[in-house]
């Protein structure tokens, strides 16, 4: 790391590349972290809106958990590891099928 200084006050850093890899790689566990710690709440939601707006019953609701709770664990398996962000993976497969989520969001929501 490169420290920089203007007389002998500290006004930044610049890291090297491995350092800033080695920064990429830690923010990505922490993402993934909160991301588990998060599932139970990021879950309800997903399965509040299916029963609210599409109708889901408790056996739709449970057959929809248990697939998409599989489908989470075969792409960590798929990519090797728990610290994996499947969220970004999920986003990436989504955009090499035609659907840009983040697009999506920045629009208007629409009425159906």
């Amino acid at each position: 790391m490169q420290i920089k200084k203007a007389g002998k006050k500290i006004i930044g850093a610049e890291l090297t590349a491995a350092e800033k890899k080695a920064m990429d790689i830690e923010i990505r566990r922490q993402l993934a972290e909160y991301e588990h710690r998060h599932e139970i709440e990021i879950d309800a939601m997903i399965l509040w809106v299916l029963h609210e707006k599409f109708g889901f019953g408790h056996k739709r609701l449970r057959q929809f958990f248990d697939a998409f709770n599989s489908s989470m664990k075969e792409l960590r398996e798929m990519y090797g590891n728990n610290d994996v962000d499947i969220a970004w993976i999920c986003v990436d497969k989504l955009k090499e099928y035609g659907v840009d989520v983040e697009a999506w969001r920045e629009e208007k929501p629409k009425c159906s």
